[in-house]
């Protein structure tokens, strides 16, 4: 655990922890609901990965948000306040820690919110522009979910608006979407540690 100030701490996530996995599994499906009220489409990053660390940023021993750090792109994937802790400088702190202990420039990744460019700009961030693989891959993400509401919803034929995804379909699909996402960082990371585990047994 990392203190930044007085009631204000980092911790780790684990994925061997039940409740930290509903924990960041709930602010990650709000993240993306939240980004979806504003952009009216998926928004990209990862809360978890083999490639990222993730961190609880806590306020009285309760988590309040959390971010993931690409260690070898030296930028943040995605940094989230629940909402009641926001517009207290808490973000700014977190990032002036990690900016503190980065080798290099601390970049965050884009596309970003106005507030996130506002950070950036406040704190002198780089921007870390997705790779071309990760264009890619994302289109691909956002094609099989379009394709996928287009073909089981009825919602948006029958109020007359056929060219757009239907808002109550691509929620549902957003928490699904979060449910297999961080599932499957969870198995990864548990097979892993599994095989892990066996090897060092049989030495």
């Amino acid at each position: 655990m990392t203190v930044l100030e007085q009631g204000i701490t980092l911790d780790v996530f684990v994925t061997e922890r039940a409740e930290d996995v509903d924990d960041l599994l709930g602010m990650y499906t709000n993240f993306l609901l939240e980004e979806f009220d504003r952009i009216g489409e998926l928004a990209f990053g990862n809360a978890a990965a083999g490639y990222l660390l993730t961190s609880f940023i806590r306020c009285d021993d309760h988590n309040i948000g959390f971010f993931s750090l690409d260690p070898a792109g030296y930028s943040v994937e995605l940094i989230y306040l629940k909402p009641e802790y926001r517009g207290r400088g808490i973000a700014t702190l977190v990032l002036q820690h990690l900016k503190q202990h980065c080798p290099q420039q601390l970049a965050l990744k884009t596309p970003l919110s106005p507030g996130g460019e506002a950070l950036a700009d406040k704190l002198e961030l780089g921007r870390a522009d997705n790779l071309p693989h990760e264009e890619a891959t994302n289109e691909d993400v956002l094609q099989v979910i379009r394709a996928g509401i287009k073909a089981t919803c009825k919602h948006g034929k029958s109020a007359g608006n056929p060219s757009k995804p239907c808002k109550r379909c691509y929620q549902k699909t957003l928490r699904r979407y979060a449910v297999e996402a961080l599932n499957k960082v969870v198995t990864e990371t548990r097979q892993v540690l599994a095989l892990r585990a066996g090897t060092s047994s049989r030495r």
